[in-house]
């Protein structure tokens, strides 16, 4: 099974991963910016968890955070009655709800927390009013509730769009908003994320770049920052996370040299990254997937179904302290990732 058409894999000939040893550790990631929403109690006892999307497999994994090894899921969502079909990114909100982002079916699919098996979901956003458009990320506004979703084609010069829809949504609804246009510097846009104050920073594949638009931006905005260059060594950045900090943490699948890239918070223009996580130590594998836990542990999510954990503050080329692998696990060809 291949990607998406648009996305052509480049691979790095060597890897710049000898950052400055002095770059600080990072603080605790942002409760509100991992893709979470700001309303209910999660419903499992076992979480704070690991949510994994399955492109290839249709489903939705999850595991326990501290996951190790052949471990199975405590939830699997699988089966035709979910409506998955290609699931490339997820979100969770604080009452535990699964919000995922169907590449392929251009849908939306929402599932009740603890859903698990051949669960229905209940609602789908779907139809053409919505304005989706190969759906590769999603994200929820922390103020609001808002749904945010990345769609690598569409809007109004075809080169992606970001559209945003109301809590609760469902159906062939319209979006409240659409950022798309010339001036965004949209470029197949796959993943997304929002920081506590519900500031956007979409990484973009076509063009290398992070782009982070102003809260409640909509239309034909230009962003508030832009991360690109070639000092920056970002190579088809696929998801973004933050911490505490807002320091910005970029996987960059590049072929099967993957990197895991860190900036300073408010970072913007060609700059160097703070760390770089990369080389054959690291395990990184056609990685789409980044996430953090609340100790600034760092997760990625690797083509070659495994997922590989980082300390915080993990620098250079180093050995992962964890990686959850094997057939046990249901893993198969992982997109993006969340914590919750």
């Amino acid at each position: 099974m291949t990607k998406p058409a648009f996305i052509v894999t480049a691979a790095i000939g060597t890897l710049l991963t000898n950052c400055s040893s002095g770059s600080p550790a990072p603080a605790t990631p942002l409760g509100a910016a991992q893709n979470q929403s700001y309303v209910g109690k999660h419903e499992s006892a076992s979480c704070p968890c690991l949510y994994v999307t399955s492109y290839d497999k249709d489903a939705v994994t999850v595991y326990p955070v501290g996951a190790k090894g052949n471990t199975a899921p405590i939830q699997y969502l699988y089966g035709k009655k979910t409506k998955l079909h290609h699931p490339y990114s997820i979100a969770i909100d604080s009452g535990g709800k699964m919000y995922v982002a169907n590449a392929t079916k251009s849908s939306v699919t929402v599932y009740a927390g603890g859903a698990t098996g051949d669960a229905a979901p209940k609602a789908v956003i779907s139809g053409s009013n919505t304005g989706l458009a190969l759906p590769e990320g999603i994200a929820l506004d922390p103020v609001n509730g808002d749904i945010y979703v990345a769609n690598v084609y569409g809007g109004s010069t075809g080169s992606g769009s970001i559209t945003i829809y109301s809590p609760g949504s469902n159906g062939n609804v319209a979006p409240i908003g659409t950022i798309a246009g010339a001036a965004t510097g949209l470029d197949a846009p796959v993943g997304l994320t929002l920081d506590e104050d519900g500031n956007i920073y979409v990484p973009n594949p076509a063009n290398a770049s992070i782009q982070v638009y102003a809260a409640g931006s909509v239309g034909n905005v230009a962003p508030m920052q832009t991360i690109s260059g070639s000092q920056t060594q970002l190579a088809d950045p696929y998801q973004v996370a933050l911490d505490s900090d807002a320091n910005i943490y970029v996987i960059n699948e590049g072929g099967i040299s993957s990197t895991i890239t860190v900036y300073g918070a408010g970072s913007s223009g060609n700059i160097a990254p703070i760390r770089t996580i990369g080389g054959a130590n690291t395990r990184l594998y056609v990685s789409d997937g980044v996430a953090l836990d609340a100790d600034g542990n760092t997760y990625a999510a690797n083509y070659n179904n495994a997922i590989t954990i980082y300390a915080a503050g993990a620098n250079g080329n180093v050995k992962p302290t964890g990686v959850v692998k094997g057939s046990r696990t249901d893993l198969w060809r992982p997109g993006e990732i969340a914590i919750r």
